[in-house]
């Protein structure tokens, strides 16, 4: 008998105790090693609507 989609959602969560929720932490090392930024990526750019010109400049942003 095949299992119809939603079945899979019924099925109980397993609740974990403190300790084992902590094993699964990562340290703050892990996690700012995660979040560093790598050579590989791209420059991220931001497009500001209704800025004045002048106060762009003035916050030493590039103006289109």
């Amino acid at each position: 008998m095949a299992r119809s989609p939603g079945s899979a959602l019924s099925e109980p969560i397993p609740i974990l105790s403190r300790a084992e929720r902590a094993h699964t932490r990562l340290s703050g090392e892990d996690r700012l090693a995660r979040n560093e930024k790598t050579l590989t990526s791209g420059r991220v750019s931001l497009t500001l609507f209704g800025v004045p010109a002048s106060f762009a400049t003035w916050l030493g942003l590039a103006t289109l």
